[in-house]
């Protein structure tokens, strides 16, 4: 029961969360000035994006074989895809569900435990961590202005809340450990452990790697892409074609941003980007106000490009997940 009070609290903030950007983003948005913006556009660049975006589900689901081959299971290619496609789709509805439609989905096809392939998964976000944290260094040596002028609009996070959950957090994880030999006589703490092994497993997968020298290249492919999606659109402007690599790093720091924010749809997209590119221009001695502008139809037009993609290829994937199922 407190566990679906627990998920269904998280759903009404998503909710919650998305009407809020929706409403900023719309407080912002001049329509005409977007349709200008959508009638000059080079939708070559939009293409080129959205082709980029599903070639990183199949290079991430190449190099997700890698994690789940040490653990025994052989997955084609093809079923990660399927199975990526079908969780950055449900990730539209609520965010972060798509890891568990993920592994349940692959369970479907390839019988790999859901809490194996959970643990390749949570992995999988902590390297996603690590290129997130190289892309930060090379905005601080190529665009450090900018960043700052991000950082200014956002506001100070209230660390002491943050300190006190990280240390309830730590005294509950000592207590359970201390009294494991007690908790174990229960079967819910058993399945529990059982299930969180399972996840430990997955996760250990890293260290048994046969083939790593490929799979850093894949994880560096895939991260070119994510890049690519977004530094490749600014040509589809006049007014922003001239920005270079230092913007580029810095926008997909901001993006990045935008996207891990628990909102229904990855809706606070847009209105990132549109504070991404005030710091941007105030970082080129213009005005906030001109690049909020701009960044907001890039933005829109952006993430309704990506959407299409994801909402294309997660349609499909309810088709040939149970197609691949059968056989």
């Amino acid at each position: 029961m407190k566990s679906k009070i627990g998920q269904y609290t998280f759903i009404l903030i998503a909710l919650i969360l998305a009407g809020l950007f929706i409403y900023l983003t719309l407080q912002q948005t001049d329509f005409q000035i977007l349709k200008a913006a959508a009638q000059r556009a080079n939708y070559f660049w939009f293409f080129v994006s959205m082709a980029l975006s599903i070639l990183s589900y199949w290079l991430r689901a190449a190099r997700w074989k890698y994690l789940l081959s040490p653990m025994g299971y052989e997955v084609p290619t093809r079923s990660g895809f399927w199975a990526i496609s079908l969780a950055y789709f449900a990730n539209l509805t609520i965010p972060r569900s798509g890891e568990v439609a993920r592994a349940t989905s692959l369970y479907k096809m390839e019988k790999v435990p859901v809490d194996k392939s959970l643990g390749t998964i949570v992995l999988e976000r902590v390297i996603d961590v690590l290129f997130l944290g190289l892309f930060f260094g090379l905005t601080l040596v190529f665009n450090f202005q900018a960043l700052q002028s991000f950082l200014d609009f956002a506001e100070n996070p209230s660390w002491g809340k943050y300190g006190m959950g990280v240390g309830v957090l730590v005294l509950v994880g000592i207590t359970i450990y201390a009294f494991r030999n007690f908790l174990r006589r229960f079967p819910l703490f058993k399945r529990i452990e059982l299930f969180l092994t399972g996840i430990w497993t997955g996760f250990k997968s890293i260290l048994l790697l046969k083939e790593r020298t490929k799979f850093i290249l894949y994880s560096f492919a895939i991260w070119i892409c994510y890049f690519l999606m977004t530094y490749l659109v600014l040509f589809a402007f006049p007014e922003t074609s001239h920005f270079g690599l230092g913007e580029g790093f810095f926008l997909i720091i901001a993006g990045a941003l935008g996207m891990i924010l628990p909102v229904v749809g990855g809706l606070g997209y847009p209105y990132v980007m549109s504070m991404a590119f005030a710091a941007v221009y105030l970082s080129h001695g213009q005005t906030a106000e001109e690049g909020k502008i701009i960044g907001n139809y890039f933005g829109l037009m952006l993430y309704f490009a990506q959407i299409i993609s994801i909402i294309i290829f997660g349609i499909l994937s309810f088709y040939f997940i149970p197609k691949i199922s059968r056989n």
